[in-house]
């Protein structure tokens, strides 16, 4: 009798730890969603905020439109449009971080490339990120650079397109 008592007593405990293991898996893959999403919202959150300095500072939206346009730009512009190319860079880093660490999926991140891409179709903004490239991580700077790489080969670009 006691040997049946510890057989049910020992399945007892085989179950509990198979669903406290179970249980366990499903509370992480939640937790891995709720990431995915708060990493998504606050990415979103970022990029909203530079289109909001933009539409409400006209002398950034002036300074960017003169960049495109391949227009000179005055002493305080260039700081400007330096610090703006500086905040979009710190944000480019930490979508391709959150890529990494599988928080981004490639369908959404694709996109973020492409922009990319268009972004660094302008000299300037290619000279720009050469001075200044070694303020981010290897990784990510290893994939700005191809951009510019690639673009570097191709025909000057006409810079009269505006890429939010």
């Amino acid at each position: 009798m006691g040997t049946k008592i510890s057989d049910w007593m020992n399945l007892m405990s085989s179950i509990a730890v198979i669903m406290g293991i179970v249980f366990l898996g499903m509370e992480v893959r939640q937790n891995t969603n709720l990431m995915r999403s708060q990493t998504r919202d606050s990415i979103s959150a970022k990029q909203m905020m530079f289109s909001e300095w933009v539409t409400n500072e006209m002398d950034l939206a002036v300074t960017i439109a003169k960049v495109n346009a391949g227009v000179p730009l005055e002493p305080g512009e260039r700081v400007m449009h330096a610090y703006f190319m500086a905040g979009n860079w710190r944000e480019w880093e930490n979508s391709y971080y959150q890529f990494q660490q599988g928080l981004f999926d490639r369908a959404e991140f694709e996109p973020r490339m492409d922009r990319w891409r268009s972004t660094m179709r302008l000299k300037t903004i290619r000279d720009m990120w050469k001075s200044t490239s070694t303020n981010y991580a290897p990784a990510f700077r290893g994939e700005v650079d191809k951009i510019v790489e690639y673009w570097e080969t191709q025909p000057d670009q006409p810079g009269n397109a505006v890429f939010p």
